[in-house]
């Protein structure tokens, strides 16, 4: 008997998340035991970006989504990409067009401040969750405007909400 076969879809689905986001903590509490949080910080934030661009070029292609043009059809694939990669209740997440380059975001509930808290580590730790973003932006040829990605220490592990107004590269791809 496959032992597999004893487990449901969702219930597989959750073991391979669960475990991917183990590996990614051990992953960062070495490299900040090894080389430092500043480093830690800068080289997880470049990888969450690249990460995003994987993950949302696996998608597209999944999907057959060869281009997209407009803000309401990014957030489409935002919303089914939230959705397959981080569902709630890893991320809760409202996002609202404001204009036809803009939208915003507010996050109700994150795994990640919950993660770091728990580490100990809230108040070294740069925010990498609008890298991933900022990757999906990326791959699907709608680059943020420059400078809409600072290194910010959480918010939410402060105790302040967590928002941000992204605005799409109207000069196109870097």
């Amino acid at each position: 008997m496959d032992l597999l076969e004893k487990l449901t879809a969702e219930e597989r689905e959750s073991l391979l998340q669960r475990s991917w986001y183990s590996h990614d903590a051990r992953w960062f509490s070495a490299v900040a035991e090894e080389f430092g949080m500043e480093a830690a910080n800068r080289i997880n934030r470049r990888l969450v970006r690249t990460i995003g661009q994987a993950e949302m070029s696996h998608l597209a292609c999944a999907l057959g989504v060869t281009s997209v043009t407009t803000l309401p059809e990014f957030l489409e694939l935002h919303d089914a990409a939230r959705r397959l990669f981080v569902p709630p209740p890893l991320m809760e997440i409202d996002v609202t067009p404001i204009d036809d380059v803009s939208y915003g975001t507010t996050v109700r509930g994150c795994f990640v401040a919950k993660n770091i808290e728990r580490a100990g580590i809230a108040g070294s730790y740069e925010c990498a969750v609008f890298d991933r973003v900022q990757g999906w932006h990326d791959v699907l040829g709608m680059p943020l405007e420059r400078m809409q990605m600072p290194a910010t220490p959480c918010t939410m592990s402060a105790g302040k909400e967590c928002r941000r107004l992204l605005k799409i590269d109207a000069t196109g791809p870097e």
